[in-house]
């Protein structure tokens, strides 16, 4: 697609009251500029109010300078007319009409796990094996670059060589949670994996645009994994999503009185599919010929390493600090008295080799 048809989907994409102004009805028509000509009509269309404190106010103009930022970061722009477009995503009501992609969209079919921020040992040891395993069966994970269960399912992709995509609730080049810095580079490092927005460079997160995200994860995707979640859990929406999408919706259960996994057992009375093994979900979403009696059902760590690690002297002094339980990173830096970017370089190594699970800024063994 050339340049000035992309600037006319991202001032599509980017002009305020879309509903009111019928982008999504005209983004059927035979060219991005006839859409956002005829959008514009009789109007003086505007930029979204959000996006207009850091481009200008009018669509065209703010499109340009997007453009150009997308140029110079070597930042992908796929338009919905776009072949590289995901298919599955392009099936739902009101999807991106612009999205912006760091790294390679993943050629495979997408299974998304999602959960809650504060999950507890066994919810994120529950994620990375999940992830792990369907990684390994061929599925990309999908994700929303979250702490807790995000980051575990985006580490159990990329701790086999899998593919993951990680959906931002803010700008391609915007790096939130910043403690989730070393899964961004590890994405963007590995060849196979992608980050993906539908919000310009340079745009902040806001409470809304999480909500707006989630559609997204779910649109992606052949099926929502939800691991953890209490009522009022953000994972509910995108399994929400998912079932408006007609999509398949899973949930891990949790102990009965467990109110942290409150939502995941309202899902399940409501029909969702019980998680009780990774080849539950490959046999609902039709990727393998599972048998119906399981033979195995989810453990609650993560076992062995699924290659053998040998660790250097900074990994076995963190170990060893390990434990006598888990430990907050500033704690681990000050006890190894190493640098903080070795050790945090270690931290990495260790979580993507299944030796310990990160949460926010706790450590702990697997």
């Amino acid at each position: 697609m050339g340049g000035d048809e992309t600037v006319y989907a991202i001032a599509l994409s980017v002009m305020a009251s879309p509903a009111f102004n019928d982008v999504w009805e005209s983004v059927s028509l035979s060219s991005s500029r006839e859409a956002y000509l005829r959008c514009a009509a009789g109007r003086r269309p505007a930029t979204q109010q959000y996006l207009a404190d850091l481009y200008p106010a009018e669509p065209l103009e703010a499109a340009e300078r997007i453009y150009r930022a997308c140029e110079k970061n070597s930042t992908a722009v796929i338009t919905c007319r776009d072949p590289r477009y995901p298919a599955l995503l392009r099936e739902i009501s009101k999807p991106p009409v612009v999205l912006y992609a760091s790294g390679e969209l993943p050629d495979r079919p997408c299974v998304a796990i999602v959960g809650t921020r504060g999950a507890d040992h066994r919810s994120l040891s529950v994620a990375r094996r999940l992830s792990a395993e369907l990684a390994q069966k061929g599925c990309a994970i999908v994700s929303g670059m979250a702490v807790g269960i995000d980051r575990q399912a985006h580490a159990g992709a990329l701790g086999v060589s899998g593919a993951t995509v990680g959906v931002l609730a803010n700008g391609i080049d915007v790096v939130y949670p910043y403690q989730n810095r070393d899964i961004y580079k590890q994405v963007l490092e590995s060849g196979t994996s992608c980050l993906v927005s539908e919000y310009p460079p340079g745009i902040r997160a806001g409470r809304w645009s999480f909500t707006r995200r989630n559609r997204i994860i779910s649109g992606l995707s052949l099926g929502t994994v939800v691991v953890m979640a209490g009522m009022k859990s953000g994972a509910l929406i995108t399994a929400r999503y998912g079932l408006e999408q007609n999509r398949e919706v899973f949930a891990c259960p949790g102990h009965s009185f467990d109110r942290a996994y409150e939502g995941c057992h309202n899902l399940i009375r409501q029909g969702a599919h019980l998680v009780g093994s990774t080849a539950d979900v490959l046999r609902e979403l039709g990727l393998e010929d599972a048998p119906e009696g399981r033979e195995e059902t989810m453990a609650l760590d993560f076992g062995p390493p699924r290659e053998a690690v040998e660790p250097g002297p900074l990994e076995r002094h963190i170990l060893e600090n390990l434990t006598d339980g888990e430990k907050e990173i500033d704690a681990l830096i000050r006890q190894t008295g190493k640098d903080t970017g070795d050790v945090l370089e270690a931290l990495v190594n260790m979580e993507l080799s299944g030796l310990i699970v990160r949460s926010g800024n706790t450590v702990s063994l697997c």
